[in-house]
């Protein structure tokens, strides 16, 4: 289960960032220009930003697709927003053990780590005289 969850992960994650980068390319919604240039349209203008508002917009994509990369890019945007939360309170918690750990204002990055556990001893394993299955006739 958990390598079906790693692949769901990565095909969301990657349906997400495609669909933001191809959301401008294919979005004919803004204003009925292509590539989002009607932001950016001025009525009198003429150059690139013309070319484009006028042009014929050259990807469409059906709405059941626009469907799935918004709903994958919003699983991106949450994806990120909750790494950014976990890592600012564990920066925020690590700041008030810290500080919590020295009541008398000493400088608490003298303070020693909390000792680890010791590992366990190798065990002793006895080499091999030949390469193949053990106990096979030849």
């Amino acid at each position: 289960m958990n390598r079906i969850k790693d692949y769901a992960g990565f095909a969301g994650w990657f349906a997400g960032l495609g669909y933001i980068v191809l959301w401008p390319v294919t979005a004919s919604d803004l204003g009925g220009k292509p590539f989002g240039v009607s932001i950016f349209y001025r009525e009198n203008s003429f150059g690139v930003l013309d070319l484009l508002c006028n042009s014929v917009h050259p990807l469409q994509l059906p709405a059941g697709l626009h469907v799935l990369g918004f709903l994958s890019a919003m699983f991106v945007t949450a994806q990120l927003l909750l790494h950014a939360i976990k890592r600012a309170r564990r920066a925020a918690g690590k700041g008030a053990r810290m500080a919590a750990s020295s009541p008398t204002g000493q400088n608490t990055a003298t303070l020693a780590p909390p000792p680890r556990k010791p590992a366990l001893p190798r065990r002793w394993v006895k080499p091999r005289t030949h390469f193949g299955l053990r106990g096979v006739p030849r």
